[in-house]
């Protein structure tokens, strides 16, 4: 009888084994319980690389997306960012003019206007870094010999000439979500820069309805726009939205009519439709880690990757080790990655952005992104409809120091199953931080679709440092975990 349980014993030692699930980013409820298979795991190793997308990083911002404003002087990781938003705020009707003064009635000693202020207003939709130190905005005007052109979606690297100052302002990030009363209106989420009276009154007494304010192309040629630039000292960037109805010049004016007392009256301008706007985004690593990584050549194979919403760079991973694996049933097959911890401090400031994940031809002169084959579906509208599943929305695990970390998972289970069982072909992949990108329906498709249908991080916001491929860190680089069953 002792025999018969040593050897039962014995046989369910070697049954686990051979079925041992170890713990992964999978987990063990998404292995399919099918009786009378035996299911098993591995993991295969990649290669990861360090690559700049161009020299400067660029992206294309609309005036109807989310901008970025402010500067981050002091990241220990990625260096220094500076985003300054240049953008046109217009009178909302032509010929433009105000309710007392040139233009409509003219001067009689009887009537006046007389300027209480001018401010402009940016629509606050949040902020990234430092929320306790003074944020220091400038407001220029943008040179005559410079011109945003109403149709154009400029790269982040494009500049506009500067002109004389209007104004500043000191912002305190945590600051903004506190109620504001100006003249009319309660306000919040405002960031409010008071412009000079003599700015004021230019606008109010020079201009009118018979010279600038006649028409959209006359007042669009004598006065360019705004160009709103940051100062040194701060680690903030703001998440400014040109759309939102916070958005506006402000003139606050007073007139006085005979037999009548003073009315104070508020006039908006607005950056809508017929205005012009861009978002110059500037990145200097110098030689932080992720700029010493970046200078190296293309093909040097790294042990740590770094990524930035963009613009940023982004990572080429190969995975050579899947043309080895035998024909089997493939579960899930799932690429994983980790941040290594840094600072407390500083990553809690600057938290980590979203990843996604596509295919590139394995020359490393290719840049042509296309869809992980058979792992993206395509929904209305041309929308990934499977960014949920597939995967690179940040997670967050404590790693084995106890600090908390981001993570990320991306299913490529079909991709992988191709791979092995029907020998298809096998790309490089390319992981990036995308804003609003475009990536190819597939390998040669001429065909762009969108990755999502909103902005999957907003500009700049969002840095990581991860494990690479050729990490010592086993427990920890980045990998590929395939479940699966032998047919």
């Amino acid at each position: 009888m002792k025999n018969k349980l040593l050897f039962a014993f014995i046989a369910f030692l070697l049954v686990a084994a051979c079925t041992k699930i170890t713990n992964t980013e999978i987990g063990n409820g998404l292995i399919p319980p099918i009786d009378g298979i035996i299911t098993k795991d591995t993991i295969i190793g990649v290669n990861t690389f360090n690559i700049n997308t161009n020299t400067p990083d660029s992206i294309r911002t609309s005036k109807f997306q989310e901008m970025v404003l402010g500067n981050i002087d002091n990241d220990p990781i990625m260096g220094k960012t500076s985003a300054i938003i240049n953008a046109e705020f217009k009178p909302t009707f032509y010929p433009q003019y105000f309710e007392v003064g040139r233009g409509v009635v003219p001067s009689t000693g009887l009537d006046s206007i007389r300027l209480d202020s001018v401010v402009l207003v940016l629509g606050h939709r949040g902020f990234w870094g430092d929320s306790t130190n003074n944020v220091n905005l400038k407001v220029f005007e943008i040179s005559q010999s410079s011109r945003l052109k109403t149709d154009s979606v400029y790269p982040s690297y494009a500049t506009m000439n500067r002109a004389g100052e209007l104004g500043s302002a000191n912002i305190i990030p945590r600051t903004l979500k506190d109620s504001v009363k100006p003249f009319g209106e309660l306000a919040t989420n405002q960031i409010r820069i008071k412009l000079s009276n003599a700015f004021g009154n230019r606008l109010l007494k020079e201009f009118d309805s018979s010279n600038v304010y006649q028409s959209e192309a006359q007042f669009s040629s004598t006065f360019r726009g705004f160009s709103i630039v940051p100062q040194t000292g701060s680690n903030t960037l703001f998440r400014v939205s040109l759309s939102d109805t916070n958005s506006k010049l402000a003139i606050y004016y007073k007139y006085t009519q005979r037999n009548t007392k003073d009315t104070t009256v508020v006039r908006y301008f607005r950056p809508g439709t017929i205005a012009g706007a861009s978002n110059n985004i500037i990145r200097t690593r110098g030689v932080t880690p992720a700029g010493l990584a970046l200078s190296n050549p293309m093909q040097t194979l790294d042990t740590m990757v770094y990524l930035q919403a963009g613009p940023g760079p982004y990572v080429r991973i190969q995975t050579p080790g899947l043309l080895n694996i035998s024909n089997r049933l493939v579960h899930r097959a799932e690429l994983v990655m980790e941040q290594e911890a840094d600072n407390v401090t500083t990553d809690e400031l600057f938290t980590a952005p979203n990843l996604f994940l596509c295919a590139v031809q394995t020359r490393f002169d290719s840049t042509n992104r296309f869809y992980v084959p058979s792992d993206i579906a395509i929904g209305q509208g041309g929308v990934v409809s499977n960014l949920g599943s597939f995967g690179g929305f940040v997670n967050f695990k404590v790693d084995p120091t106890g600090r908390r970390v981001a993570s990320y998972s991306f299913n490529i289970t079909r991709y992988v199953q191709g791979i092995i069982t029907r020998k298809e072909k096998m790309f490089d992949l390319y992981l990036f931080a995308p804003v609003e990108d475009f990536v190819f329906g597939g390998n040669g498709s001429s065909l762009l679709f969108p990755i999502a249908q909103s902005a999957f991080n907003p500009p700049a916001i969002g840095r990581v440092k991860l494990f690479g491929g050729t990490s010592k860190r086993d427990s920890r680089k980045m990998r590929i975990r395939i479940i699966y069953s032998n047919l």
